[in-house]
């Protein structure tokens, strides 16, 4: 009879091949490298708290859809509401889509979920929500001053030239007044607009524009500067790449 070998020697028992955490990992504090939004900086750590009692088996593409969806909402209430009561849904709703807009990446990277096409709704959806947006605003206030349309083309020419930038970088770049400090400005303005929904200002030869279409006028002076800052990170991601790399390129005799 073969006597059971000493535990000392006795060889450990094998560990399932497919054995997975149960845990998720914690949630990140931060946003990506690449996002410098002081609203985003300011906001992370306490969203990434809430994020971490999200179930893990809530796929991170129904935040996206709920925020896509809450921007679209934000903009059939702007659109077709009246009253100065559909100043303050839009805005709550403006918010809610800025937070699960965060929530969504923050749960995806929390999970270990990410994906390509993850990365795509996320970015596809922000970019027609805020087109939708901008044509409820068109259609609500019925903008028809050359100026203050040329602003919202401008902006929407920005959103292009941001993506074509991604696609020579291989990462998009937030500015420190990003996205999100924009939808949370568009919040404050239709918050404005319920508190004072007939102020008017003047401009010298411009008819007087309401709150809202003045402060559109931002994006003349917003959007260059916006690009030149994005220029300069991207500037400064490809030199460091290159330093780095004749560091490390071995030396040859």
């Amino acid at each position: 009879m073969t006597e059971p070998m000493p535990s000392a020697v006795r060889p450990a028992a094998a560990k399932p091949v497919d054995a997975k955490p149960v845990d998720a990992k914690p949630a990140e504090a931060k946003p990506s490298a690449t996002n410098h939004d002081i609203t985003d900086q300011l906001v992370y750590p306490l969203l990434a708290r809430l994020v971490a009692h999200i179930p893990p088996e809530v796929h991170p593409n129904v935040l996206t859809g709920a925020a896509i969806t809450s921007g679209l909402v934000a903009s059939a209430a702007l659109a077709f509401s009246a009253g100065p009561a559909s100043y303050l849904a839009c805005a709550a709703l403006l918010v809610a889509w800025i937070l699960l807009d965060s929530c969504d990446g923050i749960h995806a990277r929390r999970t270990g979920q990410c994906s390509a096409f993850g990365s795509f709704l996320d970015h596809f959806g922000d970019a027609f929500a805020f087109f939708v947006l901008q044509a409820a605003i068109l259609y609500r206030f019925d903008i028809r001053e050359p100026v203050v349309f040329g602003a919202m083309l401008l902006r929407q020419a920005l959103g292009c030239w941001t993506y074509v930038i991604r696609g020579y970088a291989g990462h998009l770049y937030i500015t420190r007044l990003g996205w999100s400090t924009e939808i949370y400005a568009y919040t404050a303005l239709m918050i404005a607009l319920f508190v004072a929904p007939t102020f008017h200002i003047g401009f010298g030869p411009l008819p007087n524009l309401n709150i809202l279409e003045a402060a559109l006028l931002i994006y003349y002076v917003a959007v260059p500067l916006t690009l030149l800052e994005i220029g300069w990170m991207v500037f400064r991601a490809k030199a460091g790449g290159a330093e780095a790399g004749r560091v490390s390129a071995p030396a040859v005799d």
